[in-house]
């Protein structure tokens, strides 16, 4: 036998076994934390700069590694998260046969409402398996009830979907950007979604883009929507409740129809009884009939009005639930219920360890016994334990102040650690990514909580203070991908103050930059400028270089933004000098480029050249193509602001040519707009229009509707200022409608505006109207009172032209008016003085006419 084959088959014998030995055990938890519980619930300071992923741990081998991912996979999290079948599932066969007998292939709502505990969300999980076939591409399911009173808003629900779809992308941060890929991810797509805790028809509607998908949903009330089914849900009819009752606890059927109707045929209540006489053989059902009698007696009676005698009863949470939910929990052992309260305290659905560490079950008894008791429900297919609303109510009521102060910080630590472990697994392999953000997501909630527990906390303990900063170190890199800027803030805020607190001026640095950041982000450039300052300062004072460099980097750009031109200039020009201290070049030449910028908008124009020309030098010996073409598109206009056009031209037309060679065809789009304004104004005006032909052909091969209708206003504007009126009115009809799809109102009124004036210089009166009344409309439309009054100015001109005396003067009235109505600026005022004078000189033309 050739050697090289017996090579190949001990390399296969060895792979095998190496396979087998590395193999997850059966028993191994989904979700369980592999690390040792030892670790330190706080970790060091944190940083500004975000870490970059390493190539991963040396200590790991891959097969490991590789079953941690596999081992973070969550259902809840994936395209099919439909929770698993009730077993105990009786009745409701009028509500299912009349869902499922109808033709559901094309899509549509189902609205099932009815009072808590009556078992809707049995029936919608019962309902949704049958349908789930029909719709294959994806099935969802969303709680809106969110934490506490709050609900779930509608883009968290949008979020939630685009995870499931796309699990490592990050979640749009804009609101509209955010619809738009949730719409453009679902369409075509045959997805089922199982809403619950639905209040209103708006969270239905932004959640079912297009007819491809089908939506049930539970409401409290009845909610109705164009072509949706909604069904009642009401407690099981006597003999469904019978074999609920009988499934749980066969033993009580003399009883049977007494134990129900004290329960109201609530699925719940029943199941909680049942539940219990099953797990307590020795416990006669008369006692338990008894004291059920005596639990309804003790609640307030139904109705409005209270008698005295009635004061010192219990306020009702739900009238067949409470009084089972008090024997239980009466009877239950001191352990068991001392747990129940804890875990009363999780704001999400939880795991085994979190149990152990928080609630102190280490074995997991009493879990278990709260499981089988019904007081307490498990996710088999996500290993998680989670409440019923009820139940969760009920028993947050029993919860004692000395357990909170306990419990809330364990739970504050714990899930500080659960957050750690998601970052360093992100941070030992990128590939781990997915399997990340999954731990991420899923204890979200209590992760939410125990930072917002450490942040109410942290002015009372330095240990609290720190905890605090610490989850926003940990969440630095996984929560922009999941959660708002304006999110993130928050928490940065929280840890602002915490690190005041304690007077850490490390952690009060880095949450002052990084808040500077996501300010800088969101567009907040002043409150932004406020933090970055203080940063910058300490970063000064404690030594930190690079913290120093990127607080005035941002710190530029702001000021940039805001219109503080010299205070950009000197940030722009001290990051110039670290970075020429570090080397690095590509850094220069971007540095340089915004200082040219900040030099150019603070009409330092000779030395806005110069760093523009540095920037280019830069780029060149880089050959970053991308840079030069920007660079020399700035330059062209620098020069054509100064009127050096021939040496604008040669910069563009040289940009033109770099942006046609790297196919950025937006880039030449631009290019070709601002030569042919440097031509235009250097009389060359054939070559003006030549341009922006080449400009609009490029943009229709792109598609971009909007582009071509700026460029054909463009082309409208040169024809018309050279009195070409038929040309300039030709080019302005093609681009309207192209900027009405758009909604740009400021480009849509001045074109109409221009498009009036050219029909009035070639006397189409009637025309010029229409354009002018159209462009009032714009103007009212945005509040914008000058638009709205020049607009209805140029209608009384076009009435002078034409002749209508009468009609003219009273639109010359009406903008008068209109100007007059409210805060007066430089440009009304303006345009209220024209009107007046020509309205002067029209009474005198009067009287002179008169003969007075």
């Amino acid at each position: 036998m050739d050697f090289s084959v017996v090579i190949i088959i001990l390399l296969v014998v060895i792979l095998g076994l190496v396979l087998i030995v590395g193999r997850p055990k059966a028993d191994d938890k989904i979700g369980t934390n592999k690390k040792s519980d030892e670790s330190s619930p706080v970790g060091t300071e944190s940083k500004f700069n975000s870490p970059s992923p390493s190539s991963g741990n040396s200590s790991s081998s891959l097969l490991s590694q590789l079953s941690m991912i596999n081992a973070r996979n969550f259902p809840a999290l994936s395209k099919n998260q439909l929770p698993a079948k009730v077993l105990a599932f009786f009745g409701r066969k009028d509500i299912i046969l009349e869902i499922m007998g109808r033709p559901w292939e094309r899509g549509g709502t189902i609205c099932l409402y009815g009072a808590k505990g009556v078992g809707k969300t049995s029936l919608i999980i019962e309902l949704s398996h049958q349908l789930a076939p029909k719709y294959p591409d994806a099935q969802f399911y969303i709680d809106l009830k969110g934490v506490g009173d709050k609900p779930l808003p509608v883009s968290k629900a949008m979020a939630h979907v685009l995870r499931a779809l796309f699990p490592k992308e990050p979640i749009p941060d804009d609101p509209a950007e955010l619809t738009q890929r949730y719409g453009a991810a679902l369409k075509g797509k045959r997805f089922l979604m199982v809403i619950e805790n639905v209040s209103k028809p708006s969270q239905v509607k932004r959640l079912l883009p297009g007819k491809s998908g089908m939506v049930i949903f539970t409401s409290a009330e009845r909610i109705i929507l164009p072509g949706s089914l909604a069904k009642q849900v009401k407690e099981l009819f006597p003999d469904e409740a019978e074999l609920l009752l009988f499934f749980l606890a066969p033993k009580v059927k003399r009883w049977a129809t007494e134990i129900n109707e004290l329960c109201g045929n609530s699925p719940l209540a029943i199941c909680l009884v049942g539940s219990y006489l099953r797990e307590s053989p020795d416990l006669p059902p008369e006692m338990l009939i008894r004291e059920l009698r005596e639990e309804k007696s003790l609640l307030k009676p139904e109705g409005e009005f209270e008698l005295v005698e009635d004061k010192d009863k219990l306020e009702v949470v739900d009238r067949n639930v409470q009084p089972i939910f008090n024997i239980i929990f009466r009877d239950m052992r001191k352990e068991t219920a001392t747990v129940f309260r804890k875990l009363a305290l999780f704001s999400g659905s939880f795991d085994e360890k979190a149990v152990a560490s928080i609630a102190g079950d280490k074995d997991g008894d009493h879990v278990k016994r709260l499981v089988l008791l019904k007081l307490l429900e498990y996710d088999t297919l996500n290993k998680r334990y989670y409440f019923h609303e009820l139940i969760h109510k009920l028993i947050k009521a029993e919860i004692r102040t000395s357990e909170k102060i306990l419990t809330h910080r364990n739970l504050a630590i714990y899930y500080h650690d659960v957050l750690k472990e998601a970052n360093e697994l992100y941070e030992n392999d990128e590939d781990a990514l997915e399997s990340a953000l999954n731990l991420f997501d899923l204890d979200w909630f209590n992760i939410q909580a125990g930072q917002k527990w450490a942040a109410q906390k942290s002015s009372e303990d330095a240990k609290i203070a720190k905890l605090c900063g610490d989850y926003c170190k940990e969440a630095r890199v996984l929560m922009p991908m999941r959660h708002t800027t304006e999110e993130c803030i928050e928490w940065n805020e929280s840890a602002l103050a915490a690190s005041r607190e304690s007077e850490n001026i490390e952690s009060e640095k880095n949450n002052l930059l990084s808040l500077g950041i996501q300010l800088h982000s969101l567009g907040h450039y002043d409150k932004a400028i406020e933090y970055l300052e203080d940063a910058q300062g300490l970063s000064c004072k404690l030594g930190h270089v690079a913290d120093e460099k990127n607080s005035l980097d941002l710190l530029g750009q702001c000021c940039l933004n805001t219109g503080n031109y010299e205070r950009a200039i000197e940030c722009f020009s001290k990051v110039l000098e670290f970075v020429r201290l570090e080397g690095k070049a590509s850094k220069e030449m971007e540095v340089l480029h915004m200082l040219a910028q900040a030099c150019f908008k603070g009409n330092n124009l000779e030395r806005a050249e110069l760093n523009f020309k540095l920037a280019l030098e830069k780029a060149q010996k880089l050959g970053n193509k991308v840079f030069q073409v920007q660079i020399l598109d700035e330059l062209g206009l620098l020069c054509t602001t100064v009127k050096k056009f021939q040496t604008a031209i040669t910069f563009l037309k040289e940009g033109k040519t770099l942006a046609h060679q790297a196919n950025l065809k937006t880039k030449e789009v631009n290019i070709l707009e601002n030569l042919s304004m440097a031509y235009m104004q250097s009389g060359k005006h054939k070559k003006a229009i030549e341009c922006l032909d080449g400009a609009l052909e490029i943009s229709r091969k792109l598609g971009d509707n909007r582009g071509q209708g700026i460029i054909l206003k463009k082309m409208g504007d040169y024809h018309k200022n050279l009195k070409e009126f038929p040309s300039a009115i030709e080019k302005y009809e093609r681009g309207l409608p192209k900027l009405r799809k758009f909604a740009i109102i400021p480009l849509e009124y001045s074109l109409l505006e221009n498009l009036g004036s050219a029909y009035l210089e070639i006397s189409r009166y009637e025309k010029s109207l229409i354009c002018f009344r159209h462009s009032r409309s714009l103007g009212k439309k945005n509040a914008d009172r000058f638009m709205e009054a020049k607009a209805v100015w140029n209608m009384s001109k076009t009435c002078q032209e034409s002749g209508e005396t009468s009609e003219s003067i009273n639109y010359a009235e009406l903008a008068s008016r209109i100007c007059s109505g409210g805060q007066i600026d430089d440009d009304i005022k303006k345009l209220a003085e024209e009107i007046k004078e020509w309205m002067i000189k029209r009474v005198g033309d009067e009287i002179k006419d008169s003969g007075l």
